[in-house]
């Protein structure tokens, strides 16, 4: 058997599962994808939106980025509005660094789609409504039971890729752990058509006595409000013309992660590897970065390293985003005036603006090997 006829079992065919198919297809493999649900997530009911500067140079090669950016909304700009109603933080998006001087939103379920279809072009395709039911307890030989359409059958690949979410049966089946802690607040979101005019190319952030509110546009006069209160018609600014609402939901975070990515010839990507906060547009992206990492690995003959190299990228990620979180939600009075009076002239400054703006765009991690710089 040479190295490109490995057997590859996905589980999960979220936009991790999804990448992962896509980049191990284009490598030369033939993996089968799997996912208990019958089809995509539904665009009117996308959790994840932004899709940041690493995700666009890892999906470079594979053309789903120019997919994305040819329908995507681009927000270029960043407004922090404190508790008095003044815009005490402004900042673009422009970054030495950067590939785009955005943050590209694109709901979920789109994305899903688009990265479905570029698969579906190299002869792989999703075989919905099969679920993962049973499992044997050895990882280095893992053989797992597939309930589908056909029935029922036992597979037993080389490789068992799990991509299926923070509740993953591939992690629980195989003994990983989950360690951390849930998170107290409840948060609520809404995507509403607004009857108003309003800056679309700017995500705003609005500090007041019960908490903060942020606004993302989505694309014409669509935007979704995300609050750390459950109901989100409370959170809404005065006056606010709402034409229609969308979708709306309720949610909880934790930030937990596995010890280790790989257990023998099983390996945990996206969420069902680890969860955190929203905050900073990270969860989805960090997920397709997981999937993009270990298909060159699995290419390249070094799987075993999969956990090693992806692990400082997530711990550094889980540990930004729960002191973002806390900010967010339990600002001192110091860090009220730092807000206030020094943040917006800092940022200005090239060396603070680049670090901030590299945990934005994603680039903060390790640059991809097998990609140039300028790619």
């Amino acid at each position: 058997m040479t190295q490109r006829d490995a057997n590859i079992l996905i589980i999960g065919a979220g936009p991790v599962g999804l990448a992962a198919a896509l980049e191990l297809s284009r490598r030369g493999f033939q993996p089968r994808i799997v996912d208990k649900d019958e089809d995509f997530t539904p665009a009117e009911q996308s959790r994840a939106l932004g899709v940041n500067n690493r995700t666009l140079q890892l999906l470079t090669p594979s053309g789903v980025a120019d997919d994305l950016l040819a329908e995507g909304h681009m927000v270029k700009r960043l407004r922090i509005v404190n508790e008095k109603g003044r815009a005490v933080i402004l900042s673009d998006f422009q970054n030495a660094d950067a590939f785009h001087p955005f943050m590209l939103i694109v709901p979920q379920g789109r994305t899903e789609r688009l990265l479905a279809q570029a698969l579906k072009a190299r002869g792989v395709e999703v075989e919905w409504n099969t679920e993962m039911t049973g499992a044997n307890d050895d990882p280095k030989n893992p053989a797992v039971t597939l309930a589908g359409p056909k029935g029922e059958e036992t597979v037993s690949p080389d490789m068992l890729i799990g991509a299926d979410g923070p509740g993953s049966a591939t992690r629980k089946a195989f003994g990983f752990s989950f360690e951390g802690e849930g998170y107290p607040a409840e948060f609520g979101l809404a995507d509403v058509e607004l009857d108003e005019d309003f800056d679309a190319s700017e995500v705003v952030f609005r500090f007041s006595a019960d908490g903060a509110l942020g606004r993302i546009p989505m694309g014409g006069r669509t935007v979704r409000y995300v609050s750390p209160r459950p109901d989100i018609s409370k959170a809404l600014p005065p006056g606010v013309k709402v034409k229609a609402v969308i979708w709306r939901s309720n949610f909880r975070i934790s930030f937990r992660h596995v010890r280790t990515m790989r257990n023998g010839a099983v390996f945990l990507a996206g969420d069902a590897a680890h969860v955190h906060s929203p905050v900073g547009a990270r969860g989805m992206n960090l997920g397709i970065e997981d999937a993009c990492w270990l298909a060159w690995l699995i290419e390249q003959g070094r799987a075993e390293r999969y956990s090693a190299l992806r692990l400082p990228s997530v711990n550094k990620v889980i540990a930004q985003t729960k002191h973002q979180t806390d900010i967010l939600l339990r600002m001192n009075m110091f860090e009220r005036f730092i807000r206030d009076h020094m943040a917006n002239a800092l940022i200005k400054l090239a060396p603070f603006k680049r670090a901030a703006l590299s945990r934005l765009t994603g680039l903060d991690s390790k640059d991809p090997p097998w990609l140039a710089r300028n790619a």
